[in-house]
């Protein structure tokens, strides 16, 4: 499923923890590994900044290649989430794996950062790695959660987790949270019994490729089910799909891949839902 995979570096110690969970990804898929760090053009930065970020793609590239993988790096100049995508366009990386510093709350919500902007943007499923999610001398794939709402556009999201567990020979851990009120009887009982349904056509889809699988339907505020669940199971790996959304709507509103990808103590692996226009 990856043949080029892409990890994004600023050269800082959350960067450096998400290109080893990017190596071990390309190393799971016989993948090329694309090292890229962006210097920003700012008056008055650092002159050595091309090349502390030059040093940092090298550095990846070395140990992509000491893993076995083919590798390359590259440095280009401009707004990091801007040339991060672009360049993951014109490379035709299959997914693109960033750092994230966690920001939550407002200053999230009005400021964002580099993570959540190529999250809310990137065509390509983008493996984000939070601060001390990983252990430096790599990554374990044992279990994969897969948390799904059942939606057309989750199916993409189910594809990607899946593939990711036969690689990696992990359990497949099919989470589905019903959030809505206790109060509304009827319509709580119809998302239970989705939730079964849903769950149960990835276990049997799961089956179908020899992996085990755990099902969870459980209640409670989607995202809080999720950030409680991958704790109490120690998963090591969370599969999620997102939904485009306008400027305003994610800036507003928010979604919750948004609310978990920050807060998340394992890496979590995004799938964009393309619009129709798409």
């Amino acid at each position: 499923m990856y043949d080029d995979v892409l990890i994004a570096t600023d050269g800082s110690d959350v960067a450096t923890d998400a290109a080893t969970v990017g190596i071990s990804l390309a190393q799971a898929f016989d993948a090329t590994v694309h090292a890229l760090a962006v210097a920003e053009a700012k008056r008055g930065t650092d002159a050595n900044r091309r090349e502390q970020r030059e040093a940092a793609v090298d550095a990846i590239a070395t140990d992509a290649v000491e893993a076995g993988c083919t590798a390359e790096s590259v440095v280009r100049t401009g707004r990091p989430a801007s040339e991060i995508l672009a360049y993951a366009d014109e490379a035709d990386a299959d997914a693109i794996v960033v750092g994230t510093h966690g920001r939550t709350g407002l200053r999230q919500a009005l400021l964002g950062s580099v993570a959540l902007e190529v999250v809310r943007d990137a065509s390509q499923p983008v493996l984000t790695v939070g601060r001390e999610t990983v252990d430096r001398d790599g990554i374990q794939i044992d279990d994969v959660c897969l948390a799904t709402d059942g939606s057309v556009g989750a199916t993409a999201a189910t594809e990607h987790a899946l593939s990711l567990a036969e690689a990696c020979d992990a359990t497949v851990h099919a989470l589905y949270a019903v959030d809505v009120s206790p109060e509304a009887d009827a319509i709580r009982e119809n998302f239970l019994e989705h939730g079964e349904q849903t769950t149960t056509g990835v276990e049997e889809r799961a089956t179908e490729r020899g992996l085990e699988t755990t099902r969870t339907v459980t209640e409670g505020t989607a995202h809080e089910v999720i950030l409680d669940y991958v704790d109490a199971e120690a998963v090591d790996v969370l599969v999620m799909g997102t939904e485009s959304k306008s400027n305003l709507e994610r800036l507003v509103l928010g979604s919750v891949s948004q609310r978990v990808v920050p807060a998340a103590s394992v890496p979590v692996m995004t799938v964009r839902t393309p619009t129709p226009e798409q």
